[in-house]
């Protein structure tokens, strides 16, 4: 089988040509991610919003870096991401202002991004273009956003991060989750799939460990459902399947207030994963060949997705930036590397300590700190024919000449260059009087200071002996 390319440039930087933002510039024209773009066309590019108080998302000038080459190209772009479930009590994404409220306390907005910033689903989620999947493993069906399926091209710009479900949130995720309506985050998710007793895409229910009436979130619990399904009182939890529409509202709730009422049985998250990507296969569809470009930073690599309202210490260290016409392909080779590289101290690593004989490079990290392997994704994606996930490494490593330096730089011409045409047109500057050369006055001895103004005698002394006078203070 033919190894499709990934290319990569490391996180390290010692000049202008390897700053990230850089890098990322040039990988997305080694990639021919550039050739994806037609003039006039519309380019949805899809990033993760983040969510309130999240502080691990993408930072702005990542995004408006790609924004720039697609305009250069001749695109006209536009940054995008969608709503989502109530996957937890406070969700500030659920419908469209919030959205747009929680991307711009991130910094994404049109002024820094430089390209609008659009819901791609709507304000409630549910402008979308139903789009069949044959090849699904899983499902059939997929509900693309409307923006995204409507635009001519795309470019799947990710932040590679683990995730609650699917264990780890790359470029298959960003579309897969990312790129649906809310109703078809609810298909992928499997709601409905199975039966309330065999917990498949329902929630596992364990009544004997509801505190009922002496839970401080029991009545936030009962007041989340929409449909009045879920009912508590001092005996516990009361659940009726007839009236559920599964929003996942109890179950979330409980999860995120540390209870273990309401869960997920170990066998949904395999299958979460299998459906994630026929979902990511039903947004590749929406377009013509060769129209869509995957890029992601691998910085930042928090074990939970950005969509949880907090963030602790990395996975890993910064790794770098990649890119790839493959959504799967591109996935492999970051998991590759991040199973590969050295675990970040302390935070969500501990949980690796408990391993037996402890954490050894080269495991299968998210694995260890989600439950399940993220490779579920990958070998589905493969089978429903969204990609490859035999790859090629192409590691990038930016010239440093100075005409590769000015390339990425707000202005071509060094600044010292643009200070002396200015200079020239400024003659009074060069006919101004020099500066007048005075000598230091005699210095005051050090038991003068401490007998009398301390600033006065601090302004009397070079830098040197100054310095030496605070630090005998």
């Amino acid at each position: 089988m033919q190894k499709e390319k990934v290319w990569f440039a490391d996180a390290n930087a010692a000049n202008w040509v390897e700053s990230l933002v850089a890098k990322a510039k040039d990988l997305f024209y080694e990639a021919k991610l550039n050739e994806c773009i037609e003039k006039g066309d519309s380019v949805a590019i899809k990033i993760h919003f983040g969510e309130w108080n999240r502080t691990r998302c993408l930072r702005p000038e990542l995004v408006a870096a790609i924004v720039e080459e697609v305009k250069a190209c001749g695109g006209r772009p536009f940054v995008c991401d969608t709503t989502t479930l109530t996957y937890h009590p406070y969700s500030s994404r659920f419908i469209g202002n919030l959205a747009l409220e929680t991307a711009t306390r991130h910094g994404f907005t049109e002024a820094s991004l430089g390209c609008p910033v659009v819901v791609a689903d709507g304000f409630s989620g549910d402008d979308d273009v139903r789009v069949e999947v044959p090849t699904g493993i899983i499902l059939k069906e997929a509900y693309v956003a409307a923006a995204i399926a409507h635009a001519d091209a795309m470019i799947n710009l990710a932040h590679a991060k683990g995730h609650p479900v699917a264990s780890f949130g790359g470029c298959i995720k960003n579309i897969g989750i990312g790129g649906q309506s809310k109703r078809g985050k609810y298909h992928e998710h499997l709601a409905h799939w199975g039966s309330p007793e065999d917990f498949l895409g329902w929630p596992a229910r364990h009544p004997e460990k509801c505190l009922g009436l002496d839970c401080p979130f029991h009545k936030l619990c009962e007041d989340s459902c929409p449909r009045g399904a879920y009912h508590i009182d001092e005996h516990g939890h009361h659940f009726d399947a007839e009236k559920c529409w599964l929003c996942y509202s109890c179950q979330i709730t409980c999860m995120f207030t540390g209870h273990e009422c309401m869960v997920f049985t170990p066998d949904y998250f395999p299958y979460a994963q299998i459906a994630m990507a026929d979902a990511a296969k039903g947004v590749m569809l929406t377009f013509k060949e060769g129209k869509v470009g995957h890029m992601a930073y691998c910085i930042d690599v928090d074990p939970n997705c950005d969509c949880i309202p907090w963030a602790t210490l990395p996975v890993v260290p910064d790794i770098g930036v990649f890119a790839s016409k493959d959504p799967v392909a591109i996935d492999a080779a970051i998991l590759d590397m991040i199973d590969a590289a050295p675990a970040y101290p302390g935070g969500a690593n501990k949980a690796l300590d408990n391993v037996q004989g402890g954490y050894k490079q080269g495991q299968d990290k998210f694995a260890i700190t989600q439950g399940t392997s993220p490779r579920y994704q990958i070998t589905a994606g493969v089978k429903n024919g969204l990609g490859n996930m035999e790859y090629e490494l192409v590691p990038y490593t930016p010239p440093y000449n100075e005409e590769h330096v000015a390339k990425w730089q707000i202005r071509p011409t060094p600044t010292t260059l643009i200070q002396r045409e200015m200079w020239k047109k400024r003659d009074f500057i060069l006919e101004a009087a020099p500066y007048k050369r005075v000598p230091f006055e005699e210095k005051p001895s050090y038991e003068d200071f401490k007998a009398g103004d301390r600033k006065e005698y601090l302004k009397k002394l070079p830098v040197k002996e100054w310095a030496d006078a605070v630090g005998k203070d």
